[in-house]
């Protein structure tokens, strides 16, 4: 009887213990986008559940080490037929990819297919950005890649993880 009653303990303890966790770890939906170039330090971090987004030293950042010190927020500005992130993101895409052009929250953007079966490399053009918005879409990953936006300037940013903003099942 002791047995059964220890073990069922430990069984409350762990699915109650371990549920809330769980549930916190799925509604911050944090991504890392780490500079390409080795001389540079910094990643742009986008906490999704918070709308925050800033540039951090990419040898510290981790997705469970994000704090509440977020310098900026992007717009979120999606809709039925858009993902969009605006402000200091500037990336929009449209849910039906693949397309070939569209224009959406004052920005004109293209997509070109690459290789690798489900990848675009998508540049826009903003009126309140000098820059041109680009980067890279997965259908089954999201966004793996940036090559230009406001926060980061014109370096080049690589997904750090598997899935990245706007993948697939991750917004309304």
């Amino acid at each position: 009887m002791q047995r059964f009653a220890a073990l069922a303990f430990l069984i409350v303890t762990l699915t109650f213990g371990l549920v809330p966790a769980a549930r916190s770890a799925e509604q911050t939906k944090v991504f890392i986008y780490a500079a390409t170039d080795k001389a540079s330090n910094v990643a742009i971090v986008v906490d999704v559940g918070r709308r925050g987004v800033e540039i951090q030293d990419k040898r510290s950042t981790r997705i469970d080490s994000i704090d509440d010190r977020f310098v900026g927020n992007y717009e979120e500005c999606g809709n039925e037929a858009f993902y969009c992130a605006g402000g200091l993101l500037e990336i929009v895409v449209p849910k039906n990819m693949p397309m070939k052009q569209w224009e959406y929250h004052g920005l004109s953007c293209q997509s070109v297919a690459q290789s690798g079966g489900d990848l675009y490399r998508i540049t826009c053009r903003s009126p309140k950005y000098r820059g041109r918005p680009t980067f890279t879409y997965s259908l089954s990953r999201g966004v793996v890649s940036v090559e230009s936006c406001p926060i980061g300037g014109s370096n080049e940013y690589e997904l750090r993880g598997q899935r990245g903003l706007f993948f697939p099942g991750s917004n309304p």
